[in-house]
């Protein structure tokens, strides 16, 4: 199969890429910069063949960008099979009233505005081709839960949820199938950044992570293995479901877990 994956330089999405590739399938890289996407298409090279892989840089809040990446999906592979939106921007964690435009409008327009630009690009391009499979990324507030500082984050994931039904409504009778796709929380620089780990209120979330948190080593494989598994339009592939959290909790309370400390020294030493 051919995927597509928006944000694929590192973390989660870099995760899925190789996890893909090591089953056999073609993978498009992309994030903003041509740089990132030149490191990382160098770092798979060392374990995959090269007409596996292929590079587009891509803003996904840019319509134009999100076109030119499909389009280099097409030339590379003749086709997409599988697009998957997990590009993201979770912004400074502040109060609102105190956070900058700039940075919430940022976070809008990757979150929900790309996410849109994405679906309409690949949308047509599936309808044209006649097969294909849209997934979008959940995230902290596509359930309705609130926190304090994730205000903007948490906006935009509960408007792509809805944005995603709307989106399997007028995939039905096509060819097409729109999906969910949520990790749960995963340990990256987006969610433990160097910023977030000098706050004064880490430790607190710190114990969080501790129990609810997984890697990126953990999560994607079984990620990719539903995916490729996952049948219908309106499927939805979730690793941290309700369940699942209720367990962590209770098992928390005889069986301490600690996997943010190894990610932490493992941060220091690449910085």
């Amino acid at each position: 199969m051919h995927i597509v994956i928006t944000g694929s330089t590192k973390g989660i999405g870099l995760g899925m890429a190789r996890e893909f590739l090591q089953r056999g399938h073609k993978v498009l890289i992309s994030s903003r910069g041509q740089a990132a996407v030149d490191k990382a298409i160098a770092e798979l090279s060392l374990e995959f063949s090269a007409d596996m892989l292929a590079g587009q840089p891509c803003d996904v809040a840019d319509y134009e960008q999100v076109q030119k990446l499909w389009d280099a999906g097409i030339a590379a592979f003749g086709s997409v099979d599988e697009w998957i939106n997990n590009a993201g921007r979770d912004g400074i964690q502040e109060n609102f009233a105190a956070m900058p435009p700039e940075d919430y409008v940022a976070t809008v327009h990757t979150n929900l505005i790309g996410i849109m630009h994405c679906n309409r690009v690949a949308m047509a391009g599936m309808l044209k081709q006649g097969k294909g499979r849209i997934w979008n990324m959940e995230g902290f507030g596509s359930n309705g839960q609130t926190m304090e500082k994730y205000g903007p984050y948490g906006a935009t994931k509960y408007a792509v949820k809805y944005f995603t039904k709307v989106m399997i409504k007028e995939a039905k009778g096509t060819p097409i199938e729109v999906c969910y796709l949520s990790p749960g929380m995963v340990l990256t620089d987006m969610l433990a950044s160097k910023e977030a780990r000098q706050e004064a209120d880490w430790d607190r979330k710190k114990g969080i992570y501790n129990i609810l948190a997984d890697t990126v080593e953990t999560v994607t494989p079984w990620l990719v293995e539903n995916i490729l598994a996952a049948k219908g339009n309106g499927a939805a592939v979730r690793w941290l479901t309700t369940p699942k959290v209720i367990g962590r909790f209770l098992k928390s309370r005889f069986i301490k877990r600690d996997i943010v400390t190894p990610f932490e020294k493992q941060q220091e030493q690449q910085s």
